[in-house]
């Protein structure tokens, strides 16, 4: 079994080319995923795959940055940004950090992410 920062930077890697059915290929299907704090989170892939098309559609030339991480047998902690031009054209970059967790066939069972909601940089 691979390491979970391998397996997270695999999931980057087809984040970065949108291949959705590979991006979903890595999720279990029971997924629990807090993509924002407050906000109900997403239960299973299909809630996962309606966010993913949404979020996608709405980001153009998105870049997915790790800065820092640590990892234990079975999580992944990430610290980083992600740098994307919005539906509007005004390019946006969020600071995040998150918690991925990982089953024993290695797919993704839970991921929790902190983000700024307001680009630090916008005026």
């Amino acid at each position: 079994m691979t390491a979970p920062i391998e397996r997270l930077r695999a999931l980057m890697d087809v984040s970065g080319r949108r291949d959705k059915a590979a991006f979903l290929d890595a999720f279990d299907p029971a997924i629990e995923y807090h993509y924002h704090v407050g906000t109900r989170p997403l239960v299973g892939i299909e809630w996962v795959e309606k966010f993913i098309t949404r979020y996608w559609a709405n980001h153009s030339r998105t870049e997915w940055v790790l800065t820092n991480w640590a990892q234990n047998d079975t999580q992944v902690l990430t610290e980083g940004r992600e740098d994307y031009v919005n539906a509007d054209g005004v390019k946006v970059s969020h600071p995040y950090m998150g918690i991925i967790e990982f089953g024993p066939d290695g797919k993704i069972t839970a991921w929790r992410d902190y983000f700024q909601m307001k680009d630090p940089a916008a005026t």
